[in-house]
């Protein structure tokens, strides 16, 4: 996968492209940005660049043979550390350290991708210190991170920085209708709720359980504008099933109520980021009132604070439950 079949990012790809024509590439790079954002895409696509034989504009041409030896995976001159959700030690480091004294046997560079690299233990991070200090003139390590906080100062200080912006709504339907052409019914909503993310957004298009949680959290909401106190009590069950997704299940409830203001203020279904529950939200809208929905919306974030500091999760659910209906009764 080149630069071109990469959504967004333009400034900082034309940045790194303008780096390799120049022949003024540096010997480190962190990408750094949220989980799903695209770090991972855009270091293969980087190094793909990197490797090609002709270099021509910045991009992989396709056609050398480092670039079809890279789009099989089968070029020695590229090394990756990827450890899933393990921590990366340091013995991946000394095996890493151990394969950059070669040179490059097909192109001209040697491209060594750590994907997570803010897993790195402190003995690994110190061990790959050294090799920052004095690479092979020849080699370039490219760190993914979603948090540099985590990286030693004497890392992020040795390497040049780039952070993924997130994505606009349109770019994040585009790529929906990409992946999907056969459509997706839903991919306005997915993007907006995504938070332009799209690896997020990929994750939620293929997610039955997160729809059905969608449904029965709106539901819920529906539902506390015109039921009797014990049945809070009632909905409880939900929220001690999903406790393990509760910023999840608060997200879709804050974007419901969002929904409902908007509806309730413009009467308009234009703005609207659950834009395939439209029919709902407006048959419902006349049950809530502007000053309860933003009551009901602070009742949500303080929960959410609440549950954070670890106060008793199911007295803080109770609680919340009871605010949301009392704007109701």
């Amino acid at each position: 996968m080149g630069f071109d079949n990469i959504i967004g990012q333009k400034e900082l790809i034309d940045s790194l492209k303008k780096s390799i024509i120049n022949n003024r590439t540096g010997h480190a790079y962190i990408l750094c940005g949220p989980q799903g954002i695209g770090k991972r895409t855009l270091a293969s696509a980087f190094a793909g660049a990197l490797l090609c034989s002709t270099g021509k504009g910045g991009e992989s041409c396709g056609t050398c043979i480092p670039c079809r030896m890279f789009e099989t995976g089968s070029i020695p001159d590229l090394f990756i550390i990827d450890t899933g959700d393990s921590g990366i030690g340091v013995n991946d480091i000394r095996k890493l350290q151990g394969d950059i004294i070669v040179k490059p046997l097909y192109s001209k560079r040697k491209v060594y991708i750590i994907a997570d690299a803010d897993k790195m233990t402190v003995q690994a991070q110190n061990c790959l210190l050294k090799t920052l200090e004095e690479p092979p003139e020849y080699a370039v390590i490219i760190l993914t991170v979603s948090n540099p906080g985590l990286l030693l100062e004497t890392i992020r200080s040795r390497t040049v920085k780039y952070t993924l912006g997130k994505n606009t709504i349109p770019e994040v339907v585009h790529f929906l209708k990409l992946k999907y052409s056969d459509g997706l019914a839903n991919a306005d909503f997915i993007s907006a709720f995504s938070g332009g993310i799209i690896g997020r957004a990929a994750e939620l298009a293929k997610s039955e359980e997160f729809f059905l949680l969608r449904d029965k959290a709106i539901d819920i909401v529906l539902k506390l504008s015109g039921t009797k106190l014990i049945d809070v009590f009632t909905a409880y069950d939900f929220f001690e099933k999903n406790k393990e997704s509760i910023d999840t299940v608060f997200d879709i409830m804050l974007l419901f109520y969002r929904d409902l203001l908007i509806a309730s203020e413009t009467g308009s279904e234009k703005m609207l980021i659950n834009s395939d529950k439209k029919d709902i939200i407006l048959d419902n809208v006349s049950l809530f009132s502007v000053p309860g929905i933003a009551k009901s919306i602070k009742t949500i974030e303080e929960t959410r604070k609440n549950i954070k500091q670890n106060v008793n999760y199911q007295l803080s659910i109770e609680v919340m439950l009871m605010k949301l209906q009392e704007e109701y009764i």
